[in-house]
C-alpha cells in the first residue's frame, strides 16, 4: 500500500498501489509508472552465461596474487574492477566450453609480447611447466613468467579444486608444481615485461592440458 499525500498531484507518494502503479523518487524526482513484476529469464542460452558467470566468481575468490595481477593492470583507469575484467574477458570462451582450454589468465596489457611457448610434462605427482619468451626491443626486459595450474573442470558447475601459482624471474623460465592428485589440470602461464618507460606490460596468457596420473 502506497503511503502518500495528495497521491494523484503528485505532491508526495511511495509505493504501488493496488499493483497498478508506483509512486517513487529518484535523484530528488518524483515519478509514477506502471507496476510490473520483474523478469527471471531462464532460457538456456542466459543459463551459460549464468553458470560460467557463477564459477568465474568463485575461482575469482580464490585466486591468487599472480592469476589477478594482469586484470588489475587491464582495469587501471578504466570503468571496471579488476574481478570484472577477468569475467568480461572468460565468458565468452567458456560459456560453451566443457573443459578450461579458452580461460584467460592474461588479456595482454601495454603491449606485452606473447610468449613463444609453453609446454607442461606430469611425473609422479608433481607438474613441470616450461615457457620461452621472444627476443626483446632495446630496453625491454622480462620481470617474471607466471605459471597458474587450475584443475581442469567443467566450467558451469561449481568451481572444485586447486588453483595455484608461481613465478621465475631468470631464464629459462619454469616452474614445478608438486604434490597434485590425480586428475586433469590446465597450466597457464603469461609473462610480465618491465617496459623502457618504466611501466609493467602483460602478455597474453597461453594454456595447455595436462593429466597427472
Amino acid at each position: 500500500m502506497a503511503k502518500s499525500q495528495s497521491p494523484l498531484w503528485g505532491i508526495d507518494a511511495s509505493g504501488s498501489v493496488g499493483d497498478a502503479v508506483v509512486y517513487a523518487k529518484w535523484k530528488g524526482i518524483k515519478y509514477v509508472r506502471r507496476y510490473v513484476i520483474p523478469a527471471n529469464p531462464r532460457t538456456a542460452e542466459q543459463m551459460l552465461t549464468r553458470n560460467v558467470f557463477a564459477f568465474l566468481s568463485q575461482l575469482w575468490s580464490v585466486a591468487p596474487a599472480l592469476l589477478r595481477e594482469p586484470f588489475v593492470a587491464y582495469a587501471s583507469g578504466k570503468p571496471l574492477t579488476d574481478r570484472n575484467a577477468f569475467i568480461q574477458h572468460n565468458i565468452p570462451g567458456l560459456r560453451t566450453s566443457t573443459n578450461l582450454l579458452p580461460f584467460v589468465a592474461s588479456p595482454g596489457v601495454l603491449g606485452g609480447f606473447p610468449l613463444t611457448v609453453l609446454t607442461a610434462t606430469a611425473v609422479d605427482g608433481a607438474i613441470n611447466a616450461q615457457a620461452g619468451v621472444p627476443d626483446l626491443p632495446s630496453g625491454w626486459s622480462v620481470s617474471h613468467v607466471a605459471f597458474i595450474v587450475i584443475s581442469d573442470q567443467d566450467p558451469h558447475e561449481s568451481f572444485s579444486g586447486v588453483v595455484l601459482a608461481s613465478a621465475d624471474t631468470t631464464s629459462p623460465y619454469d616452474a614445478v608444481f608438486s604434490g597434485l592428485a590425480a586428475g586433469n589440470y590446465v597450466v597457464t602461464a603469461y609473462a610480465r615485461y618491465l617496459r623502457p618507460d618504466g611501466k609493467f606490460a602483460y602478455s597474453p596468457s597461453r594454456i595447455v592440458a595436462v593429466t597427472v596420473s
